[in-house]
């Protein structure tokens, strides 16, 4: 009987206001974005999507003005990443090499809000959900609903007590689910002067190979206009490299709302190969590509088709 008592008492307390009591939600998300950035802390998160689920294993960590994060895969495949800065390593045991990408291809939880909410505001509502449990500890539920139909539904789950984004689930307009990713375990810890985690545990053994592609500036090198890109996406970076297996510059965009992303890429289809044209949807990714002109132009993202055919329908130049 004191049993059943001491649970009700948690589920009663649960759905009742705690320590976050600002009544404006917006100012929730800009905490929540400065938590994830500020705060020293080690944890365990599961991240799945409609087919694979993951264990990672995050130290992340400000030292002086430098963000310094680490992610180690725990299931199959030995491989982790670490960012610093601009730039993410990703280490493969399994390819042995080492991947060099810069990090705003990257949306890595819990690192998934923007700075301001401003743009969010605009193609977004949101809404205060129940106080629940996460990784052991009290976390706010916070909903945004998109006023249209080219981005997914977002739920947050905001931790009472640091405002650090505990859990995050993105669903389309049929309640399925996208993509989750949710802490199991969280510990606040100060490493202020120790970076001594900050480096791969790798097979010294092996030869690494570095895989860094070098990009491209030529002047005007746009040639291109979205004539019908959804409302809110914005342009966020724009790089070309040189495919040297084919020998052609191949560009990437990348636009965001704020929480959704799509990557457009574009490059010349060369003489006798067949471009790749039509939509396909693979463990909650969505992939749209056409052919214009002699350029392959494809359209990448978690976000509802629509969104991509958007881009890929409406390119001119």
């Amino acid at each position: 009987m004191v049993r059943k008592l001491f649970f009700l008492a948690l589920i009663c307390v649960s759905g009742t206001s705690a320590s976050l009591t600002i009544e404006d939600p917006w100012k929730i998300l800009t905490e929540a974005h400065q938590a994830s950035k500020m705060l020293n802390y080690q944890g365990t998160f599961h991240l799945k999507n409609s087919k694979v689920i993951q264990s990672m294993e995050i130290t992340h960590a400000m030292h002086g003005e430098d963000e310094y994060t680490r992610m180690i895969l725990m299931d199959g495949d030995p491989g982790e990443m670490l960012s610093h800065g601009k730039n993410i390593f990703v280490y493969d045991s399994k390819e042995n090499n080492v991947v060099i990408q810069k990090r705003e291809q990257h949306h890595l939880f819990p690192s998934v809000l923007p700075s301001s909410p401003e743009n969010l505001k605009k193609v977004y509502t949101l809404s205060f959900g129940e106080v629940v449990r996460v990784a052991d500890r009290p976390a706010q539920m916070l909903t945004l609903i998109p006023k249209d139909n080219f981005r997914h539904q977002f739920d947050f789950w905001i931790d009472q007590d640091t405002a650090l984004p505990l859990k995050m689930i993105i669903s389309n307009k049929a309640n399925e689910i996208i993509e989750q990713a949710s802490f199991t375990k969280l510990n606040i810890v100060d490493m202020k002067t120790d970076l001594s985690w900050f480096k791969p545990k790798i097979d010294l053994s092996k030869e690494y190979v570095m895989d860094e592609e070098e990009p491209v500036v030529l002047p005007g090198l746009k040639f291109w206009t979205f004539v019908n890109k959804p409302k809110g996406f914005s342009e966020i970076s724009s790089s070309a490299t040189r495919n040297k297996d084919l020998n052609v510059l191949s560009h990437h965009l990348i636009y965001s709302d704020g929480l959704s992303y799509i990557s457009v890429f574009i490059q010349p289809v060369q003489t006798g190969l067949m471009p790749k044209v039509g939509t396909i949807s693979m463990e909650g990714t969505n992939i749209s590509a056409t052919y214009y002109r002699g350029y392959q132009v494809m359209a990448v993202g978690t976000v509802p088709m629509k969104a991509l055919e958007s881009f890929t329908k409406s390119i001119s130049f």
